[in-house]
Order: structure tokens, then C-alpha cells, then sequence
């Protein structure tokens, strides 16, 4: 799905709790800052996430749908699976000068070792 960054902002504040068209009172407005959503561009931007049927009006306020928080949820999936992976990455390149952290990363990252067994030592996680 192709979102500013915006959107998917909005998408997450929606997914944790509704908000209300910050439009509709100076209350409202200020609950929308806080949680860093614009107020101006509120109506365009959930208008789209309604569109593309990520959001829906419960009552007075905006939602996430079960699909828009699945997406939240599968981008939020992918940026921590794209940080660990970077991660693997960074201790495979510094492999020649600590190789034994490197498998501990590595090992770690795959699942076959606990952070606990990896912080004893491959002597142990063997």
C-alpha cells in the first residue's frame, strides 16, 4: 500500500484508539496534535484511509478497520524484520575482527539460541 507518511501515521493513532475530527471542536483539535496529526490535513487524509477502506466512522469518531490495523500491524512486521536483518548484516561484515559475536548475532537472529544463552558464549550454546 502506498501511503505518505502521514497516512500511515494516522493509520497507527487509529489502530490504538479513535479520534475525533479535530474540525469539529477546539478540544478535539488539541487531542489531534498531541498525537502529532495535523488537524488541517485530518479530512483528506482519513477521507483516503476510508477510500481505501483502512478506516470507517464509529459515531463521532475515526476507526481502523480489522484490514487497516492488519497493515499497520504487516508494516510494522516488516520494518522490525528489515531492522533485524540489518542487523545480521552488520555483525556478518565485522565477522574477521569478532567472529564470536558474530555468531552469537547470527545464531540469535535465526531463533536457535535465547538472548540469555547468547550473552554466556558460544562455549555454552553449542
Amino acid at each position: 500500500m502506498d501511503l505518505t507518511d502521514a497516512q500511515w501515521h494516522l493509520l497507527g493513532e487509529l489502530v490504538s484508539v479513535g479520534l475525533t475530527d479535530p474540525s469539529g471542536s477546539t478540544a478535539a483539535a488539541a487531542t489531534a496534535a498531541a498525537r502529532d496529526v495535523d488537524p488541517q490535513s485530518f479530512s483528506a487524509e482519513v477521507a483516503l484511509l476510508a477510500w481505501f477502506k483502512l478506516a470507517c466512522r464509529v459515531d463521532d469518531q475515526w476507526v481502523a478497520t480489522a484490514l487497516g490495523a492488519a497493515l499497520h500491524y504487516r508494516r510494522l512486521y516488516e520494518s522490525a524484520e528489515l531492522r533485524l536483518s540489518e542487523v545480521a548484516r552488520l555483525a556478518t561484515a565485522n565477522e574477521e575482527s569478532a567472529p564470536v559475536l558474530t555468531l552469537a548475532v547470527r545464531r540469535l537472529a535465526q531463533g536457535s539460541i535465547s538472548f540469555e544463552e547468547a550473552l554466556r558464549g558460544p562455549q555454552r550454546t553449542a
